[in-house]
């Protein structure tokens, strides 16, 4: 088997028993998308636009773009990902994975309609870091309608991300690669007349022909990431500048797609991270989600005594966090932790973090107004069930 830059070539292999049960639904490029679309031909003569579905822009104030069969933007001015479960927007709208899942509600009838007329071709772009290097039965990413199969997935099967297409009876999985590392990378799965190819930071991998090369019967699909509708195959991880064209992309346009997105990333000014190790000295009194007016989701500010900084430049005795109390109403073990409880943290400053400005905030700590708070970036973890809070109806 070749091997190029720690990752396999591309293979065909017999289809996990996984991907025929994953997402079982319960529910940039330089140029523009006008000017890197193109217009086909289609049986009855008239013109059919090939380029941008859906797009995750990276931009706050229109973070999801898509656009309609003819090319044109929808759902504009601003369109957001739905969410289920253990999931977080981060800083840029990176999707952060923790065992829920984002997905496109309200965008079904342009993703499929789009890709019905792709003429067997469709390429998915994103850049993506996972949490573990191993992963059991994963998605990553994935398209299908509210219930049944998926039509195509990205999932993560231990170490390896297959790429699977079609239908249950005709569906075919493609190994694109084993992860060496937990180190983000941009991946392009293309779909083409020729078979499907992938390319890892604008560099082909590999290519294998053979795939379902017919869309015409997909019909209201919904992008899926981190898990499938029911919550049984989570991955963990973070997605960011994904984007979905009806059209499979030449090595050069793949090339030009992943450059812009990595050159983009490369330009961030560094955000400092400080990981220490603390005890909880008090936490703050938060709202339950069942309260009138509450959140689905809420942060509490907690103050932690420094034991020992392991890693960046703190020089404070005590600090304060925010950090997860429920999200989707499921609480976390941050939402019941004891005052005396010594833990790892790994944080950054709250307020470089604009994506957290309108979340339910609770801090009932004593004032103190030259206090920085800083953001919680541990990975998140649900109280067992037994260990759920429960609402209680007033008598």
């Amino acid at each position: 088997m070749i091997r190029a830059n720690g990752l396999l070539a591309l293979t065909i292999i017999l289809l996990h028993p996984f991907t025929l049960l994953c997402l079982q639904a319960s529910e940039v490029t330089e140029k523009s998308p006008a000017e890197s679309a193109q217009n086909t031909s289609t049986g009855s003569g008239k013109s059919a636009y090939r380029g941008l579905l859906l797009e995750m822009s990276g931009d706050d104030r229109s973070p999801v773009r898509v656009w309609n069969p003819e090319g044109k933007p929808v759902l504009e001015p601003y369109f957001v990902f739905g969410k289920k479960g253990l999931v977080v927007v981060d800083r840029d709208y990176a999707l952060r994975l923790e065992g829920g899942r984002f997905f496109s509600g309200g965008a079904e009838e342009y993703l499929a309609s789009g890709l019905n007329r792709a003429d067997g071709e469709l390429t998915l772009s994103a850049y993506i870091q996972p949490s573990l290097l191993s992963q059991e039965s994963a998605c990553v990413i994935a398209f299908g309608p509210a219930k049944g199969d998926a039509f195509f997935a990205l999932t993560q099967e231990k170490d390896t991300l297959t790429f699977s297409i079609g239908s249950s009876a005709e569906r075919r999985a493609f190994k694109l690669s084993t992860l060496k590392t937990t180190d983000p990378f941009h991946l392009i799965v293309s779909v083409g007349k020729d078979g499907v190819t992938y390319y890892v930071n604008g560099e082909k991998k590999g290519a294998e022909s053979g795939a379902n090369r017919d869309f015409s019967a997909w019909r209201d699909g919904l992008l899926y990431f981190g898990n499938d509708a029911a919550n049984a195959h989570p991955w963990r991880g973070h997605i960011e500048r994904f984007a979905l064209y009806n059209k499979a992309l030449a090595a050069d346009d793949a090339k030009k797609a992943a450059g812009a997105v990595l050159d983009e990333i490369g330009k961030r000014r560094p955000v400092p991270r400080i990981e220490l190790e603390g005890t909880l000295l008090a936490s703050s009194k938060y709202p339950m989600p069942w309260d009138e007016g509450a959140y689905r989701e809420a942060l509490s500010v907690s103050e932690y005594k420094v034991n020992k900084v392991i890693r960046g430049e703190f020089k404070e005795e005590k600090i304060r966090i925010a950090e997860w109390v429920y999200l989707d109403r499921i609480f976390l073990t941050n939402s019941n932790r004891k005052v005396g409880t010594a833990r790892k943290l790994l944080v950054e400053q709250l307020d470089v973090n604009p994506q957290l400005s309108t979340i339910e905030r609770a801090n009932s700590l004593e004032l103190d107004m030259d206090a920085t708070v800083y953001y919680d970036l541990n990975p998140l973890e649900a109280l067992p069930e037994n260990e759920q809070p429960k609402e209680t109806k007033a008598k």
